[in-house]
C-alpha cells in the first residue's frame, strides 16, 4: 500500500483538497494545520476533498474531514464536495455517517493538486491532540460514534492528562 500524502491547489477561493494513498494519522497534524490557515481566509468560498485515489484512510483522517465538513456547516450552511470512487472508502464513510455531511461529486475536479502538503516532524504531543480532537468531532455526530471512537477518545484524553 502507497504511503499517503496531501496534495491540494486553488483557484478562485476553491481549495480541492486530494488524498493519495494510505492516510494515516502521521499526515494528520500537518493537515490539520493547513485547515487551520484555510479556515481562517476570508477569500475561501469551498472546499472539495477528492478521495479518489486514496486507497484508505484512517479514522483520525476521518475526523479531520468532519472538521471540514463542520467549518462549512457552521460558516455558511453549506457542505463542501466531495469526490470517491473507492468503494471500500465509500462503505467506510457511510458507515459513520460522513456521507451525509458532504455533496458527492459524480465528476473528479479538473483543477490539479500538484502542491503537497509536507508533513513534518509533529511533536508526540501535537500528533496525539490532533488524533484526540479528530475522535472527538466523530463522537459529536451522532450515538453510533460516540460508541464506537468513546475509547479512543477517553485513551488520548488521558495521555494528554485531560481527563
Amino acid at each position: 500500500m502507497a504511503e499517503g500524502n496531501v496534495h491540494h491547489a486553488e483557484r478562485d477561493g476553491t481549495v480541492v483538497i486530494r488524498f493519495l494513498g494510505d492516510i494515516r494519522y502521521t499526515i494528520a497534524p500537518a493537515l490539520d494545520r493547513f485547515l487551520d490557515a484555510l479556515f481562517a481566509r476570508q477569500d475561501l468560498k469551498t472546499i472539495i476533498v477528492d478521495l479518489s485515489d486514496a486507497e484508505s484512510i484512517d479514522s483520525t483522517g476521518l475526523g479531520l474531514l468532519a472538521r471540514i465538513a463542520n467549518f462549512l456547516r457552521r460558516r455558511d450552511g453549506s457542505r463542501p464536495l466531495l469526490f470517491s470512487s473507492q468503494p471500500d472508502i465509500n462503505a467506510v464513510l457511510s458507515s459513520i455517517c460522513l456521507d451525509t455531511a458532504f455533496i458527492h461529486c459524480a465528476q473528479r475536479p479538473d483543477l490539479a493538486a500538484d502542491s503537497v502538503l509536507a508533513a513534518g516532524n509533529p511533536s508526540e504531543k501535537e500528533v496525539a491532540q490532533t488524533v484526540l480532537d479528530a475522535h472527538r468531532l466523530l463522537s459529536e455526530m451522532n450515538d453510533t460514534n460516540r460508541a464506537q471512537f468513546q475509547d479512543v477518545v477517553e485513551a488520548f484524553e488521558r495521555e494528554l492528562g485531560k481527563s
